[in-house]
């Protein structure tokens, strides 16, 4: 005996060929699945836009935190050297330039002994040389921070030093002013 093909499943319009038969509702489900899907696909595309927009935002938070710390040590950097480095000859624009980097409480002060340390740096023929050896930041806000640094002075003068190195450690803040960060206040770290 041949085997005859189900004429049923190999007829279009048959019960597997996918095709709707005629006199029967497809299912509620059938109805919903194409809504369903596309919605699934639309939730699961706009979360992957929000994560990514998420990602990009806290980015640009980071890559900004990077640059400001390093404008912070930058200008730490600069205001010591400047304090650090006097020349008896040229002491008034020294101290103008230690000013002028520095603000708050410290610049206060440094300003009332200013005419002291021109006369002292004139009268000593002092020189000295500020470098630094090592910088890093302590702690961080968005008006300024704190910087630990190590230091080297080496001093000549009228007294008898010559090139005489006098190593320092320093908590240096820095205050924001206007759009530049300067030195408010300096400790001497044991």
């Amino acid at each position: 005996m041949t085997a005859e093909p189900d004429r049923e499943a190999a007829e279009p319009g048959g019960p597997d060929s996918g095709a709707p038969v005629p006199g029967l509702r497809p299912s509620r489900w059938a109805m919903w699945r194409p809504r369903v899907v596309v919605a699934v696909a639309g939730l699961l595309i706009g979360l992957s836009v929000a994560a990514i927009v998420a990602m990009l935002v806290a980015h640009r938070q980071v890559a900004a935190r990077h640059v400001q710390d390093t404008e912070i040590v930058e200008a730490a950097r600069a205001s010591v050297t400047a304090l650090l480095s006097i020349d008896y000859s040229r002491a008034k624009a020294d101290v103008q330039r230690v000013l002028e980097l520095s603000t708050g409480a410290f610049r206060d002060d440094f300003a009332g002994s200013a005419d002291d340390f021109v006369r002292a740096a004139e009268e000593y023929k002092a020189l000295t040389k500020g470098r630094i050896k090592a910088a890093a930041l302590e702690s961080a806000r968005a008006d300024g921070g704190v910087v630990l640094m190590a230091v080297n002075s080496e001093v000549t003068n009228s007294s008898g030093a010559r090139d005489d190195s006098r190593p320092f450690r320093m908590s240096v803040t820095m205050t924001r002013d206007g759009d530049r960060f300067k030195m408010s206040g300096l400790e001497f770290v044991p």
